[in-house]
């Protein structure tokens, strides 16, 4: 039975009902899923007690003080992480701490806010899961636009749902391999199935041209990846390593996440050890950073009704 739009909206706001389990590793993650709740608790926002309550509950009689002391440390974690993204995103962060200390959603937000409202929604398909083919496909513009913007003097191709080349994965290697003017690694090219229409793993390609021929130059070669999984994804883009004959430099692998990574006690990425080595990672921070020049993409995304309707004062 094919659901309509109020009822696929109700079954990702009742799925904010299932509060994740509590894990030092991931802290990160659910700091999103505490702004998920912001983002749904309209006027009222939501305070230190409220997630407190929501994770462990009322205090059982026979609880240890150390237990106590050891979720209060836990949950003042979450918040100080948040505290930490008002400072990081600036003008750019959707919500705000109000007199009392309550976390609540800014009244009029910005496109790049909305933006961020969207790659927030992008981080928890597992939510939102009725909505993941309109939140991919806007990540994948999300994405192209910036790495236009980051490369402002390279050509940037999209390879994936919202690309230019047609054909089977064959035919559309060997048109891009044209277009940057690389040579194929034919053993390889013939190692894929004939009836294989896919990308096989490219989403966004982008290279420096030269005025002359030759096939030394730097390629970025980008994947997009919305779910929790995403280092599996990383090996994706290394098959563009074999399938094209480079010459005399290394492309530059790129992974697009919409995850905010970036711990800045340590200036380095929240699960660090998930991300391979060679890769430059475009995270939340970095793509809305880079977004704050370019014209209003928000207007033209697939999602932009499943946002305003997620920030019009919904309560769950």
């Amino acid at each position: 039975m094919v659901m309509n739009s109020e009822e696929k909206f109700s079954v990702c706001v009742a799925e904010l009902g299932n509060t994740p389990k509590p894990s030092t590793n991931d802290t990160n993650l659910l700091a999103d899923f505490v702004e998920l709740l912001i983002v749904f608790s309209g006027e009222s926002g939501i305070s230190y007690g409220d997630i407190k309550d929501r994770f462990f509950g009322e205090p059982d009689e026979n609880q240890t003080a150390e237990v106590d002391d050891k979720n209060e440390a836990y949950i003042r974690s979450i918040f100080n992480l948040i505290d930490e993204r008002i400072a990081q995103f600036g003008d750019n962060y959707p919500f705000m701490k109000d007199e009392h200390g309550v976390f609540i959603i800014k009244e009029h937000l910005s496109s790049e806010e909305k933006i961020y409202i969207c790659l927030l929604l992008s981080s928890s398909l597992d939510i939102f899961h009725q909505y993941q083919t309109e939140l991919t496909t806007d990540f994948e513009t999300i994405c192209y636009e910036t790495m236009k913007l980051f490369l402002p003097n390279a050509t940037v191709k999209a390879f994936g749902k919202n690309s230019e080349y047609t054909g089977t994965a064959r035919e559309k290697i060997i048109k891009l391999a044209n277009d940057i003017g690389l040579e194929v690694n034919n053993h390889e090219i013939q190692e894929i199935n004939e009836r294989n229409n896919q990308e096989r793993g490219l989403d966004i390609v982008g290279w420096l041209p030269f005025k002359d021929t030759c096939q030394n130059k730097i390629v970025f070669l980008g994947q997009c990846a919305c779910g929790k999984q995403y280092e599996s994804k990383q090996h994706d883009a290394r098959r563009y390593m074999e399938y094209y004959i480079y010459y005399k430099t290394e492309p530059q692998l790129t992974l697009f996440v919409p995850y905010s990574l970036i711990n800045p006690s340590c200036r380095k990425f929240y699960h660090s050890d998930l991300i391979e080595r060679d890769y430059l990672i475009f995270e939340r921070l970095r793509i809305l950073s880079l977004l704050e020049s370019t014209e209003n993409i928000f207007e033209h995304l697939r999602a932009k009704d499943l946002v305003e309707k997620c920030i019009g004062n919904y309560h769950v």
